[in-house]
């Protein structure tokens, strides 16, 4: 593990301390985890990516480029039809 310093604002910190004290947290662990779902959050355009690498052994989807396939169940799907229409 790796220690590092940031600078929060007063207002921030506070409220940092508050909710540390009251899911009995200290700040660190409240930090590491907002980072860490932040940054699964952002990263699913990766899990796109690996789900097919994953699949590749699959003859279904040897030839098949994840963006693409993801366009095309976009460009199909009767709900989003209905949601443009309704526009």
């Amino acid at each position: 593990m790796h220690r590092t310093q940031i600078y929060l604002p007063n207002d921030l910190h506070a409220r940092l301390k508050a909710r540390s004290r009251f899911d009995g947290l200290s700040i660190s662990e409240l930090i590491r985890r907002a980072v860490e779902k932040d940054l699964q959050r952002n990263s699913s355009s990766s899990d796109v990516r690996q789900f097919f690498e994953e699949m590749a052994p699959l003859e279904s989807f040897a030839d098949c480029e994840p963006e693409q396939y993801v366009r095309s169940l976009r460009n199909s799907s009767r709900i989003l039809k209905n949601e443009q229409n309704d526009d």
